[in-house]
């Protein structure tokens, strides 16, 4: 049976520029390579999980617009079914990327902040029948919350992807199993300090807390330990774009397919760094998927 995973979350529609050096003030500069496609953490972390071969659909808030259609088409071609809980206006939530092609670091502006007030309305929940996971991205708290009460009622692990600490993400984390943060992720009085934020993850009552730090080791705790897993070194790192979000694809792939075990967290973690690795060395969030 193909494993099947709910993404909750953000969709945005992504432009994308490869550059060799962001501008300056009043400057332009020619972009190498560009594209248009659906992104989000929840979004990107589903096409993820349709490249590792599961059956993932994202439940988002999108608004009814023209552009809509564009993400809409680009993740039916990436094997994400898409299923729209709650309708905003204007357009969709569009981020502005540039990637510099000597690092393949990226620089980001989005308006994503308005996906975090708690105002939508909810017109369509999703079925949990036949779920081995359930994903979700801090944000539009309005779906992910209840849907993460659901699934954690019928024993279906819930993972959190959260890349910072924002005033509604220790509400999220309590709603969660797992929990996945970035080495940016510093609740207050943790100043960031990796044991701090483990023991404040787990104080939220998480069952594992995993702390990704990019091209170096990641950091685990479960009730039966702590520990370190190596990041697989890429070389040459094209595009760091999309890698936290296909981390976790990945990893909520190994969860669908295999089910929730503590013991086999490190190997599930080993498996999505993989994962993540092979994204690694092309342009744009969908080159990597051929």
């Amino acid at each position: 049976m193909t494993a099947a995973a709910l993404f909750a979350g953000l969709s945005t529609l992504d432009i994308v520029q490869l550059v060799e050096r962001l501008p300056a003030p009043n400057e332009k500069v020619a972009a190498l390579e560009f594209s248009v496609c659906a992104g989000g953490p929840a979004t990107n972390a589903a096409v993820a999980f349709a490249r590792c071969g599961g059956a993932p659909t994202v439940v988002t808030a999108l608004p009814r617009h023209v552009l809509t259609d564009v993400m809409r088409a680009d993740l039916d071609r990436c094997g994400v079914t898409v299923l729209e809980a709650a309708a905003y206006d204007g357009p969709p939530v569009t981020a502005s990327i540039m990637v510099t092609r000597a690092t393949g670091d990226r620089a980001v502006v989005s308006p994503s902040g308005v996906a975090t007030g708690g105002a939508l309305d909810v017109t369509l929940e999703a079925p949990i029948e036949g779920i081995g996971a359930v994903l979700i991205d801090g944000y539009f708290p309005e779906i992910s919350l209840p849907l993460a009460a659901r699934a954690r009622a019928a024993g279906i692990p819930v993972i959190l992807d959260a890349g910072s600490h924002k005033p509604h993400t220790d509400a999220m984390v309590a709603a969660c199993d797992i929990a996945v943060v970035s080495d940016d992720y510093a609740p207050p009085g943790t100043d960031g300090a990796p044991d701090r934020v483990l023991d404040h993850l787990c104080g939220l009552g998480v069952s594992a807390a995993v702390i990704t730090r990019g091209p170096a080791s990641m950091l685990y705790r479960t009730a039966a330990g702590e520990g370190e897993v190596p990041a697989v070194a890429v070389s040459p790192v094209v595009d760091t774009l999309g890698a936290g979000d296909f981390f976790h694809g990945a990893l909520a792939w190994r969860l669908a397919a295999h089910g929730w075990d503590a013991a086999r967290l490190p190997e599930d973690l080993r498996i999505a760094a993989s994962v993540v690795a092979e994204s690694l060395g092309s342009f744009g969030t969908r080159a990597w998927l051929a």
